[in-house]
């Protein structure tokens, strides 16, 4: 029987659609996308322009993925808003770089989100071909899910739900719509978590998954302490 209850819904999905330039980027570059919503009076240069933070590993990663984005065809401008890339310990334990980028807002679906009663929270996160939107509204159940299939079949998109939270004051309100990893942290951490690494006894060795991943032992590591000490950070032990 369909719900009639009106609600405060905040969710977190993950996303594919076709005709995006961020989606493209990000599955040929090992780095990320931020991606902020900007104020300006006439709507449309707030349409067509955006600001992004580029977030990778090393300089390297970065610079790679601005030239990506200012060589796709989906794109018309990019207009580097920062002189060199700076490490940001802060949000990601990595490189990251300010951007101003235009293009064709049509194929986009933030317009089909904002149209259906969705309000977008805080920045979008684009990497590895995948598009991650934190999103509120005020709905029951059933609307939302009619409504992301709707945006489905409308740009033959593939949605995926992480997180759906019913509440006056849901939980993580004040968290970006990221865990704070770069690409290759999560990857590393994620390996891990499936191999057991972190189970006891270790059911695979650091070296094993040094080797899977493709990259040294110690570099490796080095990927997952960070993303283990991004984890554990605001965690309070009691």
């Amino acid at each position: 029987m369909p719900s009639t209850d009106t609600e405060l819904i905040y969710l977190t999905v993950d996303m594919w659609h076709p005709d995006c330039w961020t989606l493209h980027v990000t599955q040929k570059v090992d780095a990320g996308l931020l991606g902020y919503e900007m104020t300006i009076r006439e709507a449309d240069i707030a349409d067509r322009f955006r600001l992004y933070r580029v977030y990778g590993d090393s300089r390297d990663a970065v610079a790679e993925l601005i030239d990506a984005v200012d060589d796709t065809d989906l794109t018309e401008a990019v207009i580097i808003l920062s002189p060199t890339a700076a490490p940001d310990s802060r949000t990601f334990g990595s490189i990251t770089q300010d951007i101003l980028v235009e293009f064709d807002p049509a194929p986009g679906t933030r317009a089909a989100f904002t149209s259906r009663g969705f309000m977008h929270y805080g920045p979008s996160q684009h990497e590895n071909g995948r598009e991650r939107r934190t999103l509120l509204t005020i709905s029951d159940r059933d609307r939302v899910y009619q409504a992301l299939e709707d945006i489905e079949d409308a740009y033959d998109a593939d949605i995926t739900i992480e997180r759906f939270t019913t509440s006056h004051t849901p939980s993580g309100m004040q968290d970006l719509p990221s865990d704070g990893l770069s690409p290759r942290q999560r990857e590393a951490f994620q390996l891990a978590r499936t191999r057991g690494y972190y189970d006891y006894p270790r059911n695979v060795t650091a070296q094993d998954l040094a080797d899977e991943f493709g990259i040294s032992r110690t570099t490796f590591l080095e990927h997952l302490r960070k993303a283990e000490r991004e984890l554990l950070t605001g965690i309070e032990f009691h």
